[in-house]
């Protein structure tokens, strides 16, 4: 199935997926989606903030683990290595792949080498309690 645009027409939150959300996550609308297009939602957007930075890697990902059972880890060397690499990766392929995953060019199965991944998922992390990377550790 095919992802598309859509647009709360109460917020204009924009949401990128098989269908709109039945609740809007910003606003808590209901039923309030609508299909958008690339123009629609890039004029919504507008700029955007690069990211560009380590710093801003770190917080992006200190963000995502609040409140759930992994955090970073504790290594703060290990924690910005893993950053570099990142920003690496995004300098080169244009998405934030993970440095310690192998891009294969299949643009549908890299998408799930997107730092973070889905790294509950995986075996590494329900044995070891850790990602792949040791990046994200169980608290």
């Amino acid at each position: 199935m095919r992802k598309h645009l859509w647009r709360c027409h109460v917020c204009n939150d924009i949401h990128l997926g098989i269908k709109g959300p039945e609740v809007c996550p910003t606003c808590g609308a209901r039923n309030a989606f609508a299909r958008s297009d690339m123009n629609e939602a890039l004029t919504i957007i507008g700029e955007g903030e690069d990211v560009t930075s380590k710093e801003q890697i770190i917080d992006i990902w200190e963000e995502f683990t609040r409140g759930k059972e992994y955090t970073l880890n504790k290594d703060m060397h290990v924690v910005e290595t893993l950053a570099s690499g990142v920003l690496e990766n995004q300098k080169n392929h244009g998405l934030r792949f993970c440095p310690c995953r192998i891009t294969t060019g299949d643009l549908e199965k890299d998408l799930k080498l997107v730092c973070p991944c889905n790294f509950p998922a995986q075996k590494t992390y329900k044995e070891e309690g850790e990602c792949w990377c040791s990046l994200f550790v169980k608290r």
